[in-house]
């Protein structure tokens, strides 16, 4: 995967932003929120570097995850949409740093819709992306039957794509109710998606062992 400048040059600005605006932080800022979108854990104001530099050390270690994965010449067929992967979580987690900053400076910011509906997205672009994967260590859905089996690997990235949109759409939908239920739903689909991906790809292994 080659360096993305345009990338860089945003995460960079984004350090320089906090830079500026460090002095005007409270000595304590949020630092998580549940799935309503309440404050629950606030560290020192110090934690906003890590979250600025976050977003650098998730891009290069995806740069780098390609050159040390046992199965790298996966990567030469899927590293287009390897390379989309990346630059969309390393979007999110700055988009998510600056919306946790402005929080921090005391605006009235709703960060659950922001999360929901950025992770949303997130799940829409990798489901959509996912069919694409090829077999290796560090990227999909990475299970026992999948990691055993290219056939399973392949078969369950295409059915865990649909339910990486489906998943996607309900976080979506969610981030935009103000009430209870919208991390009742986000948390729902997540818990759901992911046991219909196991159970989808244990059934497969099942019938591939039959046959064998």
């Amino acid at each position: 995967m080659k360096i993305n400048k345009t990338l860089i040059g945003l995460i960079l600005l984004s350090i320089v932003g906090t830079l500026m605006v460090y002095q005007s932080l409270p000595d304590t800022i949020p630092i998580h929120w549940n799935f309503n979108g309440e404050v629950d854990n606030t560290g020192s104001k110090s934690m906003a570097f890590f979250t600025a530099v976050l977003p650098l050390l998730i891009y290069l270690l995806m740069k780098v995850a390609p050159k040390i994965d046992p199965k790298k010449a996966s990567y030469d067929k899927h590293m287009g949409s390897y390379t989309i992967v990346a630059i969309a979580i390393t979007v999110l987690l700055i988009g998510l740093h600056w919306v946790a900053l402005i929080a921090a400076l005391g605006y009235d910011i709703n960060m659950g819709m922001f999360v929901k509906a950025g992770v949303g997205i997130l799940f829409i672009v990798i489901g959509n992306l996912m069919p694409q994967f090829r077999h290796n260590y560090f990227v999909g859905i990475r299970m026992p039957w999948t990691l055993a089996s290219e056939e399973n690997w392949r078969k369950t990235h295409r059915f865990g794509g649909y339910a990486f949109v489906l998943m996607g759409i309900v976080f979506f939908i969610a981030a935009f109710f103000q009430t209870e239920i919208s991390g009742f739903l986000s948390f729902g689909a997540l818990i759901i998606a992911m046991l219909a991906i196991a159970v989808y790809s244990y059934m497969e292994f099942s019938k591939e062992r039959k046959h064998t």
